[in-house]
């Protein structure tokens, strides 16, 4: 099965419209009418970051049997952490810096009151957060509340961060490899119970890795995938879909969101990307695929810094665009907090104008 690409372009895809989904979530539900199922349809955009892990974990697999397969001597930890890491720096300095002096221009050409509320946080905190000690300071498991002075959705780069450390010592055993890795998998699903899930310290990567984990064996699970499955295992894998994802759907309705919905999102969005493997090609060459996956590529970026660009952008649509935020969030302020992150995007891994030619090359040639 060596012969079986390596990159699932689905991957890319569904990160993109996972980033999209998660944007919303976080922003509509304020400026929309109370509609029962809008709202509950809307707020499903929580799974988005359990596929993030899921991407991550599939990724990560990838370079991992490379490593261990050809002996390559690079080191996972170091060039993960590098990526990641410069992403979530760049991030920090726009929350704290950029953003709130923009802010604060604007508002002293419509006031003509130059005040820049930077809320810069203490040289403790400042270490914390650019340490991504600040995970372990939460009181309770909800840990965006560590980072949700300046931005929530940093708890995510703390955790996965500690996942590529821990992935990177496990690494340094390769012949103990993949059971250092399965036997902390186990761990994470005792983590799923919630009397076991109190003796771990809160801010610690344990209870996500299943989620990631997942994400590995995906990677395996396709790269020795026979070509034809018989038609009695795809009936068998569909009827396991429907019921996970039913099971997903009554969890959700009663407002069950806790580790083990969490685990079975994972489970059902990778078990779609393992059926819908067959049709990755022609997902590729359609218009929605290559725009998904286009979506994709500046999925993380969009993922840091929507909370950002978000209040910066309102400032405009509230304030020149005449019409209710019910139909202008969805229809304007959405729109222009993914603008914001892609340039953004751009400005930091590709500068200037030939980083913007580059990706509209990408994009057409997918």
């Amino acid at each position: 099965m060596e012969t079986k690409k390596s990159h699932f372009f689905l991957i890319d895809s569904f990160r993109g419209l996972a980033s999209l989904w998660i944007v919303a979530f976080h922003i509509l539900p304020g400026y929309l009418p109370e509609i029962s199922w809008l709202h509950t349809f809307i707020s499903f955009g929580r799974i988005g970051t359990d596929f993030f892990f899921v991407a991550s974990g599939y990724v990560s697999a990838i370079a991992c049997y490379k490593i261990i397969s050809t002996d390559d001597k690079q080191s996972f930890a170091l060039k993960r952490l590098k990526t990641i890491y410069s992403i979530y720096l760049y991030s920090l300095v726009l929350a704290l810096i950029i953003i709130p002096s923009c802010m604060g221009i604007v508002s002293f050409l419509k006031t003509g009151i130059l005040i820049f509320d930077i809320n810069f946080p203490s040289l403790r905190d400042l270490f914390l957060y650019l340490s991504l000690l600040k995970v372990f300071t939460n009181e309770t498991w909800a840990l965006n509340n560590a980072f949700v002075e300046i931005n929530g959705v940093y708890w995510f780069i703390a955790i996965i961060t500690q996942i590529y450390l821990f992935l990177g010592i496990a690494l340094k055993f390769k012949s103990k490899f993949y059971f250092i890795v399965s036997i902390t998998f186990l761990f994470s699903l005792l983590c799923l119970f919630g009397d076991i899930k109190k003796y771990v310290p809160i801010g610690l990567f344990l209870p996500y890795f299943s989620n990631f984990f997942i994400g590995m064996l995906l990677y395996f699970f396709i790269k020795n995938r026979h070509e034809n499955i018989s038609k009695q295992s795809q009936v068998l894998l569909v009827c396991l879909l429907v019921a996970l994802f039913s099971l997903i759907i009554y969890f959700h309705t009663n407002g069950i969101t806790g580790n083990f919905y969490r685990f079975l999102s994972a489970l059902t969005v990778s078990l779609v990307l393992y059926l819908m493997y067959p049709i990755d090609n022609l997902i590729r060459n359609s218009l929605l695929g290559r725009f998904t996956s286009f979506l994709g590529s500046i999925s993380y970026s969009t993922y840091l810094n929507h909370i950002i660009f978000w209040p910066f952008m309102y400032m405009f649509v509230s304030n020149l665009i005449p019409l209710p935020l019910s139909i202008s969030a969805p229809f304007f302020l959405i729109p222009l907090v993914m603008m914001c992150c892609y340039l953004s995007h751009v400005v930091f891994v590709n500068p200037g104008l030939s980083g913007c030619v580059k990706r509209i090359k990408l994009f057409k040639s997918k």
